[in-house]
């Protein structure tokens, strides 16, 4: 995605099709977000809690208009605080007895929502990751993409693996969270609310850069990134989840194989019909 990046985006400008996949997904993922927001602040109680969703949604706002640079010096604080908080509460949890014992039902499954995860992620994040590929080298884009990776890799392994030693939290709308008390419980609401916040910005980031060229007025194209979002939200995090999720995912299929897919395979076609006319 850093690579064929500025591609990528000149396809979406153009592409009618590719931008509605890209602002449907936004929008779904992004009041998910609100959602999961507004139920891992309980920690701080009712007035704390609504003055961090404020701040939350002035961020919002402030992405929109100055984009990167701002989601650079957000995630470089607040995405280490949550990979520690993570490695110090879940190791104790993680029973590795567990990742060799289970159904092959839950196995086969959890293949298949693994799929659809990524699916749903690496779309959301597309339009993101083309935008920053755009300032780096060649080198450099091969190093960010590998140790990005590698540590997403290892956390969700870890994550994962906890999940499946204590599945019967997979009815809760937070499965993870639904597994801490005390204070692993607050610390791990904080790493949700961190987890929530800066993929909530990347989303509103996204959105903003999607409708820049189709609405003029600033106004309106901050009400569908930000308001539009917020107010779905209420629909509750774990409704969005259970309905919207699975659609998102296929959506975002489409859009990753429109935006990267497509482009290879016509020019590979191009390609060999070339050769065909030159022998």
């Amino acid at each position: 995605m850093f690579n064929a990046g500025e591609k990528a985006l000149e396809r979406l400008q153009k592409s009618k099709l590719s931008s509605f996949l890209n602002i449907a997904i936004c929008l779904t993922l992004s009041s998910a977000m609100f959602a999961g927001s507004f139920e891992s602040v309980a920690f701080a109680g009712n007035f704390f809690g609504f003055l961090i969703m404020a701040v939350v949604v002035g961020i919002c706002f402030y992405v929109t208009k100055h984009g990167l640079g701002v989601l650079e010096k957000i995630n470089v604080i607040l995405v280490p605080i949550m990979v520690v908080i993570i490695l110090l509460c879940e190791s104790p949890l993680l029973n590795f007895n567990s990742l060799l014992d289970y159904s092959s039902s839950i196995k086969y499954a959890g293949l298949f929502y693994s799929v659809f995860y990524v699916l749903l992620n690496a779309s959301n994040s597309g339009v993101l990751l083309a935008h920053l590929g755009g300032g780096l080298t060649k080198r450099q884009k091969a190093r960010v993409s590998f140790f990005s990776a590698l540590v997403l890799c290892l956390i969700l392994l870890l994550t994962n693996s906890v999940l499946l030693a204590n599945s019967g939290a997979f009815g809760e709308d937070m499965p993870l969270l639904s597994l801490f008390t005390g204070s692993k419980r607050i610390l791990m609401q904080i790493v949700i609310l961190f987890g929530c916040v800066t993929t909530l910005f990347s989303l509103v980031f996204t959105l903003s850069r999607s409708l820049g060229g189709r609405i003029k007025s600033e106004l309106v194209k901050d009400i569908v990134c930000v308001v539009t979002p917020f107010a779905i939200s209420f629909v509750g995090f774990g409704s969005i989840v259970a309905y919207l999720y699975p659609i998102s995912s296929v959506l975002g299929g489409a859009l990753l194989f429109d935006l990267f897919l497509l482009p290879s395979l016509k020019q590979a076609y191009k390609s060999i019909h070339s050769r065909r006319k030159q022998t």
